[in-house]
């Protein structure tokens, strides 16, 4: 297993890294969760429909109906005055996640160390947060392996989680995460906040804007919540409406009670127009985070093409070493200078585009100006360079008119960072 982070960059997110996030879920919240979990009806399209191997379900998610029961047979134990509310927070809902290193790091333990790893990972958050696990399944068919969990959203001496859910707890969680997979995978280490990140010297744009490997990880995440959002607003409005309109039908059978029951339906009917108005947000939001991880997918496809085609080119070096011993040295530095030179034109061709120095006329054929690489060069890698320069052409667009409108200083942090003019690293042999 090779892993490539730099200990003393304190500056980035840390590759190596595992991390949690939760939130309080209702009912309903829940069983969204739930259905997601262990891919009951519809899903995502970013979801895998055909997996080489089915999700493994390593403690079976509790129905709605027995954690609200578990959680209901908690909270008696309390001196209660009303009943527990619809709405209340009956589960934590998590999910695990890992940096590109750290992902290397798990899949090295095997369906068995894997297992183990998150079952003590969950049982220690529980533990620490004094509930039980109500659910942990293992998802394959995505872009990278995460597990999703759940907890009771009430202690053992019933009082809801929901009250103390703040950001000391959750640092706590990420510790006890850290902790607790460390003895299955001793390489890993912890997540750097932002707070720690700018001490060690970070510009404000690098904590803000992740590398290509970070959003290959992260956008599926992201956008996995949002849907998940989505649903449950969807959900809402098809509950409110539904209200509504018994509101407004027991209003007509019953005049003594026809006000009380138009107040509701209005009540009802407000609720429903709230969450149409957040619908339509989120899922421009949903398309945006798609947009965006369609464009790194294309760019991590372009450069594992390059990659392919320099391990080629590696072999067919090796092949011609055996036969002539004396020329090694020469094929292997001719070698790293190809792969160099690939990654330097195809950083320089990035580049160009947002320069204007390599674009697309009106008929769609893209010429070489002042400021790009030569016909000659970009011609060998043009297959492969064509469909990421297009999709960097397409977000230059959408992004031109913010960055223009930076401070001078800002902008000029940002033509630093995107693309970089020179590797600084071989690539590994």
């Amino acid at each position: 297993m090779i892993l490539t982070h730099l200990k003393d960059d304190e500056r980035k997110a840390n590759s190596r890294a595992a991390m949690v996030r939760v939130e309080i879920r209702d009912a309903q919240g829940y069983a969204n969760q739930r259905r997601h979990d262990l891919r009951i009806g519809a899903q995502p399209g970013y979801v895998n429909p055909n997996p080489s191997e089915p999700n493994p379900v390593f403690i079976q998610p509790m129905t709605t109906t027995e954690l609200k029961r578990l959680a209901k047979d908690r909270r008696a134990q309390r001196d209660t005055q009303r009943a527990m509310k619809s709405n209340a927070g009956i589960a934590v809902a998590g999910i695990i996640g890992f940096g590109v290193e750290a992902q290397k790091m798990f899949e090295a333990l095997g369906p068995d160390g894997q297992e183990k790893a998150l079952r003590a990972a969950v049982e220690r958050m529980a533990a620490d947060l004094r509930t039980s696990v109500s659910g942990l399944v293992l998802h394959l068919d995505e872009t990278a392996k995460h597990a999703h969990f759940s907890l009771c959203g009430y202690d053992v001496d019933g009082q809801p989680l929901s009250t103390h859910m703040g950001r000391g707890v959750l640092r706590d969680l990420q510790t006890a995460l850290h902790e607790a997979l460390q003895a299955f995978m001793p390489d890993l280490e912890r997540g750097r906040a932002r707070k720690a990140r700018a001490e060690a010297g970070a510009a404000p744009h690098e904590l803000v804007n992740r590398s290509v490997a970070e959003l290959h990880t992260d956008l599926p995440l992201e956008i996995e919540a949002k849907r998940q959002e989505l649903a449950e607003l969807k959900e809402k409005i098809l509950k409110n409406e539904v209200r509504a309109e018994k509101a407004r039908a027991k209003a007509e059978q019953d005049e003594d009670r026809a006000e009380k029951a138009l107040k509701n339906a209005e009540i009802y009917e407000r609720r429903a127009s709230e969450a149409e108005g957040k619908v339509e947000g989120l899922e421009a939001q949903i398309i945006a985070l798609e947009r965006r991880l369609e464009g790194v997918e294309a760019a991590k496809g372009a450069a594992e093409a390059a990659r392919d085609q320099a391990l080629e080119a590696q072999k067919g070096a090796e092949s011609r070493a055996e036969a002539a011993e004396s020329r090694m040295k020469d094929l292997e530095t001719g070698r790293v200078a190809a792969i160099n030179e690939a990654a330097s034109a195809a950083a320089q061709a990035a580049a160009a585009v947002i320069t204007g120095g390599l674009y697309q006329n009106d008929q769609g054929k893209w010429k070489v100006g002042e400021g790009s690489p030569s016909a000659e060069r970009l011609k060998p890698l043009w297959k492969h360079l064509r469909p990421a320069l297009e999709w960097v052409a397409l977000w230059w667009d959408d992004v031109r008119g913010k960055v223009t409108a930076l401070p001078e200083p800002e902008q000029q942090a940002f033509f630093k960072e995107v693309p970089p003019d020179e590797i600084e690293e071989e690539p590994t042999p």
